[in-house]
């Protein structure tokens, strides 16, 4: 049996990226998780599948204390809701850059109907090739199974 989907929402803006993830996550009947919660406290992720709801600052903070956790390095499909304000300049374009070398970035407008990025999730299922993420670090332990952003 395959898992659910594991899927990261990223935007700017909390209350399009927030609904968006809850209606991804009650779709495919998998819990929404705020990224705080696995990117800083490190709770565990479910193995059946998740929907992690995401600010790109809070990525941005993240990977510049020592790379990607699992959570993000494993994810099947990461769905960029563009705000209006989106330039593509800033730092966190260095992890968006990651996700879209690994073919598994998706840009939407937020306008845009769940049933496109349900369909683009779907496809990643059809082609995931990721292995399942290994358990998360301990406290203080450095998370070296991970690949590093513009890693191999």
């Amino acid at each position: 049996m395959v898992a659910g989907p594991r899927v990261v929402v990223i935007a700017a803006g909390d209350g399009v990226r927030s609904a968006r993830s809850a209606r991804l996550a009650a779709h495919y009947g998998v819990p929404r998780l705020p990224a705080v919660d696995v990117l800083l406290k490190r709770h565990a992720l479910p193995a059946d599948g998740y929907v992690i709801d995401s600010s790109l600052h809070l990525l941005d903070r993240v990977a510049g204390s020592g790379g990607l956790l699992p959570a993000l390095a494993f994810a099947d499909l990461v769905v960029l809701v563009r705000d209006a304000g989106w330039s593509g300049a800033d730092e966190t374009c260095r992890l968006l850059r990651y996700y879209e070398a690994r073919g598994v970035l998706v840009g939407f407008p937020p306008q845009v109907p769940d049933r496109e990025v349900i369909e683009a999730v779907d496809a990643a299922l059809r082609g995931r090739t990721a292995p399942d993420p290994p358990a998360p670090p301990e406290p203080g332990e450095v998370c070296r199974a991970c690949p590093a952003p513009g890693g191999p």
